[in-house]
C-alpha cells in the first residue's frame, strides 16, 4: 500500500492557535521508513491520522487513494498502530487471536508463536501481569505477526533491554516484506539502523523531507576527521575529531550517520535541505 500526504494540516481543539502538524506534503512507498522528530513535533500525529484514528484539519492522508479517516473496512484490515500509548483491548494475547486477529487476513499464528518464544512470553499471560518492557516486547511480537501492508509502530524498542533490543532486530529482518509499508517512530535510531529504507522528518510541526536512504546517499556525504571540511554542513566533536555531513562531490558511498542527519536538519536547516532538494 502507498502513503499520500496532501496538504495535510492537524490541530487539536485544546490548541486552537497551534498546527499538530502543518502543510505536510509526501508519498511513501513499500519500505521501512524512519520518522525522526523532536518531541512534541507531531510524529504521533502523524501517525494517528494515518491509521484513521485522526481527521485531518486540511488536506488528506490517503492510503491507496482512500482517505484514511473514513476507516473502509477494506483498509482498515491492512493497516496497524502499535504504540507506547496505545493499550491491547484483551486480556492476554491468545484473546487478542481469537478476537482481532480474524480481522487480519494475512495474520501468521506461526510467526506469532515464534516470536513470542524468543521474547520468552505465554500468549495466554494476563498482559496486565507484564513489566512495562514484557508488554512491549508482546504488543511488537503481535503486530508483526499480524502482516499488514502498512504497519505502524510508535517507539518500538523503549523498555527493551539490549538483549531484546537485538531479537527485535532479528524479527524485522525475518517478519517484514518487500510490500509492506513500514513506518517506525523511535529516539533511539541506531536500534534498527541497519533497515531502514526511506526517512521521514518532522521539525515543529512541518515536514524537512520524505527520502529514500539512496536519495539521501546521492547528496550527501558523512565522515569524520580531526578537523570538519570547510564546506560541511554540519559537525560536531567526536571522541578527540569531528562527525561531519556534507554535500556530495564524488561517487564514494559513505554510511549514514543518523545523529549528524538529525542535527544537522535542527542545526543548519537551510543548508541541508538545500543539499537535499538540489
Amino acid at each position: 500500500m502507498e502513503i499520500t500526504l496532501k496538504d495535510l494540516n492537524y490541530r487539536y481543539k485544546s490548541q486552537r492557535q497551534q498546527y499538530a502538524l502543518q502543510d505536510v506534503n509526501a508519498t511513501i512507498k513499500p519500505g521501512i521508513h524512519l520518522l525522526l522528530g523532536e518531541n512534541g513535533a507531531g510524529k504521533t500525529t502523524l501517525l494517528h491520522l494515518i491509521a484513521g484514528l485522526l481527521t485531518p484539519s486540511a488536506g488528506e492522508c490517503l492510503i491507496d487513494g482512500a482517505k484514511s479517516c473514513h476507516r473502509l473496512p477494506s483498509i482498515l484490515s491492512g493497516v496497524f498502530i502499535s504504540g507506547i500509548n496505545i493499550d491491547f483491548p484483551m486480556r492476554s494475547i491468545a484473546e487478542m487471536v481469537k478476537v482481532h486477529a480474524p480481522f487480519y487476513p494475512d495474520f501468521s499464528r506461526r510467526m506469532l508463536d515464534e516470536n513470542l518464544a524468543a521474547f520468552g512470553i505465554d500468549p495466554s499471560t494476563p498482559l496486565s501481569s507484564l513489566s512495562t518492557g514484557n508488554y512491549q516486547k508482546a504488543k511488537v511480537a503481535y503486530a508483526l505477526a499480524l502482516r499488514t501492508p502498512v504497519l505502524l509502530l510508535d517507539e518500538p524498542t523503549n523498555g527493551l533491554d539490549i538483549e531484546s533490543k537485538k531479537l527485535l532486530q532479528k524479527m524485522v529482518a525475518t517478519n517484514v516484506s518487500d510490500s509492506q509499508t513500514v513506518i517506525i517512530s523511535t529516539h533511539s535510531v541506531s536500534d534498527l539502523e541497519n533497515f531502514y529504507d526511506g526517512v521521514i522528518d518532522i521539525c515543529g510541526s512541518r515536514l524537512q523531507y520524505a527520502l529514500t536512504v539512496n536519495e539521501i546517499l546521492d547528496r550527501l556525504d558523512f565522515g569524520k576527521a580531526n578537523t570538519p571540511p570547510p564546506d560541511a554542513i554540519y559537525a560536531e566533536p567526536w571522541v578527540g575529531s569531528f562527525r561531519f555531513v556534507s554535500e556530495k562531490t564524488d561517487e564514494n558511498w559513505s554510511d549514514i550517520d543518523w545523529e549528524i542527519l538529525y542535527m544537522a536538519a535542527r542545526k543548519a536547516n537551510n543548508k541541508l535541505l538545500k543539499a537535499l532538494n538540489r
